[in-house]
């Protein structure tokens, strides 16, 4: 499930959800009058967290910028990792208070807008350093890049040798794919089905199963029906939607027939590029 509340947390929990898909950070601080402290960052993620202990608990770091951008970063141009690596202090604490109060849980780091390797890299040096800092003795837990760009499609392969899965940010790549406004969160998730975007989710998938990876998609697309049908057809390994819409989405996978998800995925693609992209969902399997 994708969350950002305990609440949402909760209805994860009660529909049965594997765990938690995108567990949204940002939008607690969208008053902020400054970066949040390490002590912040824990008062805003345990209670959420303490409802996952035996679950997937997907964390991604903050997300500021655009529709998101708090008062003390007003006028701010960039955003997601772009923005917390030019503010390494910043990311550091969100690292630690993360690493606090992860005992008990399966927990993933989630990277938002991530467009190379390099940021993937740098993002485990602070984190490694975070470890340290907080005597974390475990083994680092797994750091997710979002695709959520063309260019960080197009760049899925080198990305996927540093990061250890890939999610798909639906709402961001159609937005940045088609010049779609992601807040009419209706039209952009069937706009998802656009060739031109599943071509984009292709790539990656392909990348990512290259690199031994999975790869999620976390957008609202993936609580359409015939969407996600397509990304199952394109081999996305896992889909996470709001709480509300597991039930739906869980009958759809259940129904869905992975060579008839492939065939129809193959057929959207061909509508923009022939039998080029079909030979490319042939390497997925289905």
């Amino acid at each position: 499930a994708n969350a950002a509340t305990t609440a949402e947390v909760r209805a994860a929990v009660e529909m049965q959800a594997d765990g938690v898909g995108l567990l949204r950070t940002e939008l607690a601080f969208l008053e902020a009058r400054a970066w949040p402290t390490e002590n912040d960052h824990v008062a805003a993620l345990e209670p959420l967290l303490a409802l996952l202990h035996g679950f997937v608990a997907t964390v991604r770091v903050l997300d500021f910028g655009s529709d998101k951008t708090p008062p003390f970063l007003a006028g701010i141009q960039t955003r997601g990792i772009e923005l917390l690596l030019a503010h390494p202090d910043a990311l550091s604490s969100q690292l630690r208070a993360i690493l606090r109060l992860a005992g008990g849980l399966d927990l993933r780091l989630l990277l938002p807008l991530v467009e190379s390797a390099d940021q993937v890299r740098a993002v485990r040096r602070l984190l490694q350093v975070a470890a340290a800092d907080v005597g974390w003795t475990p083994e680092l837990p797994p750091v997710g890049a979002m695709v959520e760009t063309p260019l960080a499609a197009e760049r899925a392969h080198e990305i996927a040798l540093e990061a250890d899965f890939l999610s798909i940010g639906t709402n961001d790549l159609v937005q940045y794919t088609l010049g779609l406004d992601r807040m009419q969160p209706l039209a952009t998730a069937h706009s998802a089905a656009d060739p031109r975007v599943l071509s984009l989710i292709a790539r990656t998938v392909e990348a990512a199963h290259e690199a031994g990876l999975t790869v999620e998609v976390c957008g609202e697309a993936a609580s359409v029906p015939d969407v996600a049908t397509l990304f199952v057809g394109l081999g996305v390994d896992e889909l996470s939607v709001a709480p509300a819409r597991i039930d739906e989405l869980r009958t759809t996978v259940r129904v869905t027939s992975a060579s008839d998800a492939a065939a129809a995925a193959a057929a959207s693609l061909s509508d923009e590029s022939g039998n080029e992209q079909g030979e490319v969902l042939g390497g997925l399997g289905g």
